[in-house]
């Protein structure tokens, strides 16, 4: 098998970059999410349970339902 140079890899990495640069990542965009509440959780909690309409559609009881159905815990 060919090797290929760094300053070629790149290039090629930078194409591909751009021609998928429209494209919306769904599964990435869900971890990057998952990430974030996961390091702010107690804020974020917080915040949904101290806002009326929040609490009006108890979005703290559902983002708590979400992580314990992706972190598999019950």
């Amino acid at each position: 098998m060919a090797s290929i140079s760094d300053q070629d890899m790149d290039a090629y990495l930078v194409e591909q970059s751009r021609q998928h640069a429209g494209e919306f990542n769904t599964l990435g965009a869900l971890g990057e999410l998952y990430s974030y509440v996961g390091r702010y959780r107690d804020e974020i909690l917080t915040a949904l349970e101290r806002d009326g309409a929040c609490r009006k559609h108890k979005l703290r009881l559902k983002l708590e339902q979400v992580t314990t159905l992706v972190s598999g815990t019950s």
